[in-house]
């Protein structure tokens, strides 16, 4: 059974994963030195503590969506292998929804993973008694 729809929204969605995995791994690899030196000299009324906050921050928020986004491509990529064979689909369909909910914190990949792993349990095969004989 073709199951194009629920391919192409899982690699839409896997894109725009792939896309927040590169901006989570820049916001991990950036020198914090020169990001508290850029919001120091910013004039805003932050403390250096507030500032060395807000960068433990950015590294934190980083590092887990570089964690989430790694995990739900892993799982997404296992779905479409098993949904390009045909066997397998409903596993498929667990994986994009698991997939879906690792990666909670990209919204739009998380509801795209979501719907294709409903469409993937909703459909039903298609079956070979025809009641045109009777």
């Amino acid at each position: 059974m073709k199951r194009t729809g629920e391919i192409v929204l899982a690699i839409i969605a896997g894109v725009i994963n792939f896309l927040a995995l590169i901006s989570g791994v820049r916001s991990v690899s950036l020198n914090p030195s020169a990001l508290e030196q850029q919001l120091s000299a910013a004039g805003s009324n932050l403390s250096s503590q507030d500032v060395t906050n807000i960068v433990h921050l950015l590294h934190l928020v980083g590092t887990i969506l570089v964690v989430f986004s790694v995990i739900s491509l892993i799982l997404m990529i296992g779905s479409l292998i098993l949904l390009k064979r045909g066997s397998g689909t409903k596993l498929g369909g667990w994986l994009l929804i698991l997939a879906g909910v690792t990666s909670i914190m990209e919204v739009v990949p998380a509801v795209l993973y979501v719907i294709a792993g409903i469409m993937t349990l909703a459909r039903k095969p298609k079956s070979n008694f025809s009641n045109a004989g009777i």
